[in-house]
């Protein structure tokens, strides 16, 4: 299995952060699923299956592994072998759907390198409440909480993503941010190991989705840990959509006054009209 780890450093610093670390050989993504080569990160992309609301394709990129491990809502587990980067996943658990965990793991002398994502089925299942609070390996970045059914991360929103190491919280913890729309920042978590996390308004002249469509991007947060000798790092990613509100013409909205105002100024002069002949 093969991971390469490298963030820019950011808020004015540059080189890599973490080195190229050598391993063993081995719908709409989740993550998105334009551009390849946004991120050095790798990226777990997961594609709806049309056919089945309890599986979905899975797409590998940046990194090879043999296989990944899914862990559902009602605390199972599977594992699915990949072959060139990809796998069909499915419900750990039949017809228990919502949100899965999805992650794959490369590990050796002194290196942990964890990659992670959520995979949402349309079957119903438990909230994924226990599947949150549920520790899947040693460094988590785990959001808390996920969005809805039918809503997403976007733009311009605040959401909070707890940094977890053997499953508590670490505080004072730097966590890296890149979007596929070019984005770079940094956040750091509280004493509750909570890193608020604001989505960026980066979605400027992208072209239109069309027929109503919101555009999506993908995105992936990073951190580190050292611990007894050991150099611990794990990502989540996901995706992104643009602001509900983008589009939206502050001008229309002061015509439309404008001719409400418009509008009610009959009204008002048969009001005095009225008030006149009463005197």
């Amino acid at each position: 299995m093969r991971f390469i780890f490298v963030f820019a450093l950011l808020l004015g610093m540059t080189g890599p952060l973490w080195a190229q670390h050598g391993g063993h050989g081995g719908g709409r993504p989740a993550g998105g699923g334009g551009r390849s080569d946004w991120t050095a990160q790798p990226l777990l992309l997961v594609g709806r299956d049309d056919d089945d609301r309890g599986s979905a394709s899975l797409r590998l990129r940046g990194a090879q592994a043999p296989s990944v491990t899914v862990f559902g809502p009602a605390g199972g587990q599977r594992e699915f072998q990949l072959a060139d980067g990809r796998a069909k996943i499915e419900v750990v658990d039949a017809g228990t759907g919502n949100y899965h965990w999805v992650q794959m793991r490369d590990e050796q002398e002194g290196h942990v390198a964890v990659a992670s994502t959520v995979w949402f089925s349309s079957v119903s299942g438990p909230a994924p409440r226990r599947l949150l609070d549920t520790r899947h390996s040693e460094l988590e970045i785990v959001p808390m909480p996920l969005p809805r059914e039918h809503a997403a991360y976007r733009e311009s929103e605040k959401w909070g993503f707890t940094v977890r190491y053997q499953g508590q919280p670490l505080a004072g913890q730097r966590v890296f941010m890149e979007t596929e729309n070019g984005t770079r920042g940094a956040f750091i978590t509280d004493a509750q190991g909570m890193a608020t996390v604001l989505f960026p308004r980066d979605f400027d002249g992208k072209p239109g989705g069309g027929h109503g469509a919101r555009l999506s991007a993908g995105f992936v947060l990073g951190t580190e840990h050292m611990s007894d000798g050991r150099h611990f790092v794990t990502t989540f990613n996901f995706s992104y959509r643009e602001d509900a509100d983008r589009g939206r013409s502050l001008g229309w909205g002061a015509a439309f006054g404008v001719l409400g105002m418009a509008s009610a100024l009959p009204l008002l002069r048969q009001r005095r009209k009225r008030s006149a002949n009463k005197e």
